[in-house]
């Protein structure tokens, strides 16, 4: 029989070593000690540690519905519940730029596009394949900008968590190279739809090696999604 308050006494100490890690990085960040890679990757893992002992005092982490009717976990994500039509649903629901934008704009029409500029640039399928799957841990915790989203602690944790459990289920496997790939171009596509869908903001747009303009305007943001997953071989 497991009693509660050693229970309670566990998450008390863990949480007091947490604390004693914060105290550490507060100290690090004003000696500039480390470079911010490294302070953001420990940042992050404090708060997935602060996640997982909230979820340990209501039970665990909980679980969301999905289109298809299953449920998933999206801070403690398992693989097998990772479905590619649920993806595809979801991120063409999202919009870009939370909204800001003159017209709706999908995550997943974004994705598309992503990964043709990554075939136009030359990447290998891998990387065009996780340039379609990139933003795909938004299909279970929503789109959030990135100037919120490096002061966020934990979202990043939960992020990458979700990246590695898409990766599994769709047998992913990329390299380094792929994602610097893959990082560029979604940079880029990314400075293009500023211009294009928030032009108050005067940004100059990158030259792309796709043309946005072939991708098909009169097919579902869904369909387009899963028509580009069916070519890569990831259904």
């Amino acid at each position: 029989m497991v009693d509660p308050d050693d229970d309670t006494g566990a998450i008390s100490r863990r949480l007091g070593a947490l604390q004693d890690e914060l105290g550490a990085l507060r100290q690090e960040l004003r000696s500039a000690d480390g470079t911010d890679h490294e302070f953001r990757g420990r940042v992050e893992s404090v708060a997935g540690e602060l996640q997982n002992l909230l979820a340990a005092t209501n039970g665990g982490h909980g679980a969301i519905d999905t289109i298809s009717g299953e449920t998933i976990t999206p801070l403690d994500p398992d693989p097998a519940a990772i479905e590619l039509d649920d993806v595809a649903h979801a991120l063409s629901n999202l919009s870009r730029f939370t909204g800001q934008g003159i017209r709706f704009y999908s995550v997943a029409r974004h994705s598309v596009h992503v990964s043709r500029e990554v075939e136009a640039r030359g990447g290998s399928r891998a990387a065009q394949r996780w340039g379609l799957l990139h933003d795909a841990p938004e299909a279970y915790l929503s789109d959030v900008p990135a100037p919120v989203k490096r002061s966020l602690p934990g979202y990043t944790h939960a992020e990458k968590r979700l990246a590695r459990a898409v990766r599994d289920a769709l047998d992913v496997q990329v390299t380094a190279a792929d994602v610097t790939v893959v990082d560029a171009a979604d940079s880029a596509v990314g400075r293009h739809e500023l211009s294009v869908h928030l032009p108050e903001s005067d940004r100059e747009p990158p030259t792309l090696e796709y043309d946005p303009d072939a991708l098909e305007s009169d097919v579902a943001d869904s369909d387009l999604f899963c028509r580009r997953a069916r070519e890569l071989g990831l259904r």
